[in-house]
């Protein structure tokens, strides 16, 4: 059931296609199986509304975490990080500091593996967009890697660890280093 809840598109197409062949081929109570498939339709579109996977919480984490650098919100990004580790909060504030992380920076090509039973995951993704150097003022395009470690604290994930990985060899590299 795990693919319905992931990805409810293919069933979705089943049922109004099934529905728009009783229409075209005219069946006896084309109009009430048609409406029927329909209705299906709708009331799997609604449940997939309310079902959110731990993938999507963790996806959604990121990208208020995103948005969060976006604003230059400190006090934001910790809401996201563990307690724990103190010394994220320190690397977020540095990287604040040397960056302004445009709005158009964007997060692609996230992989969550989970483990611990649902209680930790580690999320591989992509973030690439424009930055400004601070100092200097100069916009840049980045494309950067990263894995990070999330742990389920209550009912909210928060950010245990991160790295950041070379785009190409997928080695560590300094979080705040200006290299790959």
């Amino acid at each position: 059931m795990n693919w319905f809840t992931e990805n409810p598109w293919p069933l979705l197409l089943i049922l109004i296609s099934a529905a728009v062949i009783c229409v075209v081929l005219q069946l006896r109570q084309r109009w009430r199986a048609a409406g029927l498939l329909l209705l299906a339709a709708g009331g799997v579109y609604l449940l997939e509304l309310q079902i959110v996977t731990v993938p999507e919480q963790l996806e959604l984490r990121l990208d208020g975490i995103r948005l969060a650098f976006v604003h230059d919100d400190l006090a934001e990004i910790r809401s996201y990080l563990s307690p724990e580790h103190p010394d994220l909060a320190g690397l977020a504030e540095d990287g604040l500091k040397l960056v302004q992380v445009s709005a158009g920076l964007h997060l692609k090509e996230v992989q969550v593996q989970l483990e611990g039973g649902e209680q930790r995951a580690t999320v591989h993704l992509r973030a690439n967009g424009n930055v400004t150097l601070r100092d200097s003022g100069q916009p840049m395009y980045i494309a950067t890697r990263w894995k990070t470690t999330w742990e389920r604290d209550g009912g909210t994930w928060l950010l245990r660890d991160v790295q950041r990985l070379d785009p190409v060899s997928g080695q560590s590299v300094g979080v705040l280093s200006a290299g790959p």
